[in-house]
Parts: C-alpha cells; sequence; structure tokens
C-alpha cells in the first residue's frame, strides 16, 4: 500500500528538508504533499525547489499546494516574462500579488539570492516599510522582464503545477484556510468553490478562521500561521502547547496546523503520514528540528537611511 505524506511550510529550509526526507524514505508510487511556500525567508530556497524536482524524477507523487509566497513567486515570474502557465488558476488569486511580491518584508528577495541573483540585494527594486508600494510597483515594474529575474524552467514547472486545495484521505489540504462563512458548509468541495468564486486568495492568506471548527466532515490540514504565532490569532492556545517543544502539531477542532515554524530559531519542520482511512487517531507525525541557519535580511540596514 503506498504512503501518503503531509509537510509543512518549508520556506527554504534545504538542509532541514534533506533530513526529513533521510528519514521518511519514500518509495516510487508514496505521495508527498507540501502544504505549499516552500521558498522564502530561509537561506536555500532553490536547493528545495531541486530536492522536489528531484524526487518527482523518482517516481514519488509530489503535491504542492500554493501557498502565498508561491503566488508572490509566480507574479514576479510572469512580471519577468517567463515561460510559464498560469492558465490553471483563478485569476482572482493574482489581484496585488504583483504588488506584494516586491515588498521586502515578504522576502521575495531571499528567494532569488538563492539563484544567486544580484537583483536581490539591489535597494531600488523593494519597497520598505514607509514606501508606497503602488508608485513603487509602477516605477520598476518596466524593469523586470530580464533573464536576472527568471528561474530555471524546471522549477518553474513545478511552480505551475501548484493546486489550490487537494482532498484525499478524508482530509481538506489548503495552504492558509478558508473564511469562516464558508468553512461551515457541510461540504469541503463546496466550500473550496464558494471561497474561490468570491476571492481566491484566501486560500493563500485567510486566518479569520482559525480555531472554528468546519462543518464538512474532513481534516482541514494547513500550514500559514506558524505556530509560535497562533496566540494572535486563538485566545486558548494550551491544546498545541508541548512541555519539550513549545508548540507541536496537533488535531484539534477539526483541524491540523502543519507550520511549525522552521525558518525561526526554535522553529522545526512537521511532517504527518496520513493512513488510507484519514483516521485522525492513526497519524504519525514526524518533526525534525531546524538544521539551516536563521536567514537575517540583508537589506534591514537600509530601513533607517
Amino acid at each position: 500500500m503506498s504512503r501518503f505524506v503531509a509537510v509543512g511550510d518549508i520556506h527554504g529550509c534545504s538542509q532541514t528538508l534533506a533530513k526529513m526526507l533521510e528519514i521518511l524514505d519514500l518509495a516510487p508510487g508514496d505521495t508527498l504533499l507540501s502544504t505549499g511556500d516552500l521558498s522564502s525567508k530561509g537561506e536555500d530556497s532553490r536547493g528545495v525547489h531541486e530536492q522536489l524536482v528531484q524526487l518527482e524524477q523518482r517516481g514519488i507523487k509530489l503535491i504542492v499546494l500554493l501557498g502565498n509566497h508561491e503566488l508572490m513567486l509566480l507574479a514576479l515570474q510572469r512580471l519577468a516574462g517567463a515561460k510559464i502557465d498560469l492558465s490553471g488558476f483563478p485569476e482572482s488569486i493574482f489581484r496585488g500579488a504583483d504588488v506584494s511580491c516586491l515588498m521586502r518584508s515578504n522576502e521575495t528577495w531571499a528567494t532569488l539570492k538563492s539563484y544567486g541573483r544580484d537583483v536581490a540585494d539591489t535597494r531600488r527594486f523593494w519597497a520598505f516599510r514607509y514606501d508606497d508600494p503602488v508608485k513603487h510597483f509602477e516605477a520598476v515594474a518596466p524593469l523586470l522582464e530580464s533573464d536576472e529575474w527568471r528561474l530555471p524552467q524546471d522549477h518553474l514547472d513545478l511552480l505551475s503545477r501548484c493546486k489550490t486545495h487537494y482532498i484525499a484521505r478524508n482530509c481538506l489540504f489548503v495552504h492558509s484556510g478558508i473564511r469562516p462563512q464558508y468553512i461551515q458548509m457541510d461540504s469541503a468541495e463546496r466550500a473550496v468553490e464558494a471561497q474561490i468564486s468570491e476571492d481566491a486568495r484566501e486560500l493563500c492568506w485567510s486566518r479569520e478562521w482559525l480555531g472554528q471548527p468546519p462543518g464538512f466532515p474532513e481534516l482541514v490540514v494547513h500550514g500559514h500561521t506558524p505556530l509560535f504565532y497562533l496566540y494572535s490569532f486563538i485566545l486558548d492556545t494550551t491544546p498545541w502547547r508541548d512541555s519539550d517543544l513549545v508548540f507541536k502539531s496537533t488535531v484539534y477542532n477539526g483541524a491540523l496546523n502543519l507550520d511549525s515554524g522552521v525558518f525561526l530559531d526554535a522553529g522545526h519542520l512537521t511532517a504527518v503520514e496520513i493512513p488510507e482511512t484519514g483516521n485522525p487517531s492513526e497519524l504519525h507525525f514526524i518533526r525534525v528540528p531546524r538544521l539551516d541557519p536563521v536567514c537575517k535580511d540583508r537589506l534591514s540596514y537600509v530601513n533607517h537611511m
């Protein structure tokens, strides 16, 4: 019987991902699902992309959800004139992403840095805290269409195959979640369809629903919000507390958050093996402490200039 493993946000931490893949020891025919946010924040987004490309070449079925960082990276690649097919995504999902991708705080620059691109360290391309981001975008957008901004084609192809959501093994997999009025619906598929119809971006950015149990029977498996940050959105974080890890991924109120903040000082990468029945009591968790260096914002020194 083939295995099905979901892994939380990786955020450019290639060494930690490599250790996780070593532990998982997946075989051809097995499935690895990523909750999205492969890149940014960590120092080796390129290494993460490359490992996943190689995983597919070995016959592992790879499913990558469209995280907000994939969304911004794809928007940037479209601006740069890269050869990439985005027709499989609802157009509304990209609304505002071309501006967001140039905000320094969103750290698309960290992904470009991992590919050795000098534009990552060029101050004029990145909007800072007190800049008007739309004006900034209008000023630099004409300068983006060049090879300097484009990723390798096999990595672009990987990103273009991202999915907005995935339903399998009695789970709804989505990067961030669904707005509260849709999470209450009795069908996961109809809930996602309703969200896409109103505003597909919420699948990549939404946090309003956190702590609210779904109305449908599927377990919501997601990332996007590091467990350490849950206190900002949920009053009582006791169910996620662990004496050793401080916070841990656990099934609670019909949801499972796999984002363990691997890019942070005390971060982990979390994966869960899900049985064919999807029975929450049979989930098997694997946690790998962060092995990668914590990425420092090399552009922060210009904040006060």
